[in-house]
């Protein structure tokens, strides 16, 4: 194999050598006339012409997530989940923000119905507020449910963005994070993800 050597004044060299497979058939391979900026990738345009030019940009540019362990009795109308709630500064306007809430709700009693909603504080973007329930039929009490949704939220802004989740029962009967007996052995999640504007359309 034929080989270009460079040789340090200090008597060490760096090669450039052929592959190890014979190519399918003679290649040429032109260099940039300048270079790159700090960070950039030399790249190919697939035809042998070498340029520097920035990576692309992580898909996801953002991720936060917030838990609750505790308990958090229920009121008859939507209030504030302690700690769920997420503060983010968007990258630029035309980025994305995925919002997942997973609650583990409780019943007291049978015929009742727990509801949540993720809330923004952003003005200018979507308007958010989509509530979502779980409900329990049969009569008796302690019984476990959970609501689960997934929002993309198109913000349009580059303020900081306050994201929160809020819960409410239909009788106020209601509570987080317990189980069949009664007591704290659940988990509350909320995340907030920004992602490329080029990854969902």
């Amino acid at each position: 194999m034929s080989n270009i050597k460079l040789v340090h004044s200090g008597g060490n060299s760096v090669s450039l050598t052929t592959p190890d497979s014979n190519p399918a058939a003679n290649r040429t391979f032109k260099l940039p006339g300048a270079d790159g900026s700090s960070g950039q990738a030399m790249v190919t345009d697939g035809s042998g012409a070498l340029s520097f030019a920035s990576l692309a940009a992580s898909s996801i540019l953002q991720l936060k997530q917030v838990r609750f362990t505790g308990t958090q009795a229920s009121t008859s109308s939507y209030a504030d989940i302690s700690g769920l709630s997420i503060t983010i500064t968007p990258t630029n306007v035309n980025t994305q923000m995925i919002l997942i809430m997973n609650l583990a709700t409780y019943h007291l009693s049978g015929g009742t119905m727990c509801s949540a909603k993720m809330v923004s504080s952003n003005t200018g973007g979507d308007t958010l507020n989509y509530e979502v329930s779980d409900y329990y039929h049969p009569s008796g009490s302690g019984v476990c449910g959970n609501i689960n949704q997934f929002i993309l939220d198109d913000h349009n802004t580059t303020s900081a963005i306050t994201y929160k989740v809020q819960y409410k029962h239909d009788s106020g009967s209601g509570n987080l994070n317990k189980d069949y007996n009664g007591t704290n052995n659940g988990i509350c999640t909320f995340t907030v993800i920004e992602i490329d504007s080029g990854v969902i359309f």
